[in-house]
């Protein structure tokens, strides 16, 4: 790739997603000129234990299974596999597209998605189909808001299962964050993590560039002055968010 010709022309772009599902956006930067720096400060790990295994025998009480990442997506179905659990007459709900894919990928065709991919349209969404006696099953990580049960708590009964874990990644070169031209963050939890092992305010007055609205709200409460979101919350959109701030679009 020849950094010099391309609408992100050589900016160096910090990548903090996991290395095992940074590829795709890596890709994408590279495509248009940028150089992406590997950064995965965020390590994700399945949960499986006592608690999992119990709310797993008894799947056949829920009525719904709703999920707001693909992370939650790949690790229930991991759960299932090993506990060798069947799927019976369940219906589905998926935060956006991305997350609706991967239920796709594994054979579910019915998928309720939001008209906006975010946890608040997601609610107002279910609170239109899930009837009153109905159970949910929220799979989540260990950092994520019981927004869904909360908001849900007078409409029907959800029980929150944790099926992966978000921890900070250590032995990271933290050079790169300073020599990085804009952050891209996925989750809070990126955000989070990389804000405490700063110890200089210069990196606060980066462009970071923010998958979601959630996201986006731990960039502004930790101090980045220059906090951007794309209309749509995917990878794509963020590259492309990238490129009409570099060319002052934004």
């Amino acid at each position: 790739m020849n950094t010099s010709i391309g609408p992100l022309a050589g900016k160096r772009i910090l990548v903090t997603r996991p290395k095992e599902q940074a590829e795709p956006l890596i890709s994408l930067i590279q495509e248009n000129a940028g150089v992406p720096l590997s950064f995965p400060i965020v390590s994700i790990n399945g949960v499986r234990n006592d608690d999992s295994q119990s709310t797993l025998k008894n799947l056949s009480s829920f009525q719904w299974i709703v999920f707001t990442s693909k992370n939650g997506v790949d690790y229930f179905f991991q759960l299932i596999h090993d506990y060798n659990v069947s799927l019976n007459s369940v219906k589905f709900a998926a935060v956006g597209e991305k997350t609706a894919e991967s239920l796709r990928d594994r054979g579910i065709t019915t998928i309720l998605v939001p008209e906006h991919y975010h946890a608040e349209s997601l609610v107002k969404t279910l609170k239109n189909h899930v009837l009153a006696h109905e159970r949910v099953l929220f799979p989540k990580g260990n950092l994520a808001p019981s927004f869904i049960k909360e908001e849900l708590k007078e409409t029907a009964f959800v029980e929150e299962l944790v099926v992966y874990k978000t921890e900070s990644e250590d032995h990271l070169d933290w050079s790169l964050v300073y020599q990085a031209d804009c952050l891209f963050f996925m989750s809070p939890s990126a955000v989070t993590f990389l804000s405490k092992g700063l110890n200089t305010e210069e990196v606060y007055k980066k462009p970071v560039i923010c998958v979601g609205p959630t996201t986006k709200s731990a960039a502004e409460k930790c101090g980045f002055h220059h906090v951007l979101m794309p209309k749509q919350f995917t990878a794509e959109d963020m590259v492309n968010c990238a490129i009409s701030y570099f060319q002052g679009g934004s």
